[in-house]
């Protein structure tokens, strides 16, 4: 029987239980084989119609660095997670260019007894020279950067020769967030502060590579809004002390010449966010300020630090983190939001 490993990468959906998970029995999409130059296209068709949250159970002995990097970009892109599975005819492996592929996940998670490992990237006719090294090493720099990776995960590859490989222990994968188990892999709500010294909340999404889709922010009224923000057609006599600020990144002039819908949908609850002025053009695209009411703001503190909330609009479905939004919003207004806004 010729092993499954030795043939370009394949994909199935099949229900699998793989410890770990939650639940443990799901169903999962299989992606098992040598990743090649076609394999990311072959994912993008394999995955039409799987919702967000669907895992990807790798099982690989790696392949073609660029494909790798494209299939992890994909798998984020789609709002997928990670883990390494094997078949009865494949081992529960992720070397090499998988390994890269595999941080793509939004939630990652090494199974017990799996194997995940790096060595040195090589050219597959001739060697690669220093100068082209240096750049293919900053470009996966930069990709797990972008995956919430910790970059030293490089080291580990570029210290260990093309033809073997170094596997990371549990604890060496958790330490580089490779896997991110048990933790958030949505970032948390941070303050910043304008030119002009005016306090933002602000969250993103997690980042892909080359995208900064959305931001959701928060600003404070009726005080004058920092200068790069677009000022809201609101009664300042209104009861609203806070808005929401929605940030696309698009080029889309006409998706935006007309006020949207969005909805925030918070522990399986759905709150409505009226739009409170026109789309503004800004650099890269477009935002507007949008009211909700005490409910939501109320109903975002409660929600637990580990979870998400969905910003839903006909312009995309958005996941966001929850954490750290609770201080976050008592450093934004000076109060809890059940004070808040009456």
């Amino acid at each position: 029987m010729v092993s499954s490993l030795s043939q370009a990468m394949t994909f199935e959906t099949q229900d699998k239980c793989i410890q770990g998970l939650t639940p443990q029995c799901q169903k999962v999409l299989l992606a098992v084989g040598q990743i090649d130059k076609d394999t990311p296209a072959q994912f993008s068709a394999a995955a039409r119609g799987l919702q967000q949250g669907t895992w990807v159970a790798l099982s690989s002995p790696g392949g073609s660095l660029v494909g790798g990097l494209k299939l992890g970009l994909l798998i984020r892109e789609m709002g997928f997670n990670t883990t390494i599975s094997s078949t009865d005819y494949s081992p529960p492996n992720c070397i090499s260019a998988c390994a890269y592929a595999f941080v793509g996940g939004i939630s990652r998670h090494i199974t017990e007894g799996s194997k995940y490992g790096l060595h040195q990237f090589k050219g597959t006719e001739k060697a690669i020279g220093d100068s082209e090294s240096q750049k293919i090493s900053a470009t996966i720099a930069n990709y797990l950067d972008q995956m919430g990776v910790d970059r030293h995960l490089l080291d580990y590859a570029q210290v260990t020769a093309s033809d073997k490989v170094n596997v990371l222990s549990l604890a060496q994968a958790k330490l580089l967030k490779v896997d991110n188990t048990g933790q958030s892999p949505y970032p948390r709500w941070r303050l910043e502060a304008t030119a002009d010294g005016k306090l933002i909340a602000i969250n993103n999404p997690p980042n892909v590579s080359g995208k900064a889709p959305s931001t959701l922010a928060l600003v404070q009224l009726p005080k004058p809004l920092p200068t790069n923000i677009a000022a809201p057609n609101i009664d300042k006599k209104a009861d609203v002390k806070t808005v929401f600020l929605i940030f696309y990144k698009s080029d889309d002039a006409t998706l935006f010449s007309q006020k949207i819908e969005h909805q925030l949908l918070i522990q399986q609850k759905t709150y409505t966010l009226k739009q409170a002025e026109e789309w503004q053009r800004k650099p890269n695209g477009y935002q507007a300020s949008f009211i909700g009411g005490n409910d939501v703001f109320e109903a975002l503190s409660q929600a637990p630090e580990e979870s998400t909330i969905n910003l839903n609009s006909p312009v995309r479905n958005i996941r966001f983190g929850v954490g750290g939004f609770k201080n976050i919003y008592l450093a934004l207004t000076g109060t809890d939001s059940k004070k808040s806004e009456k």
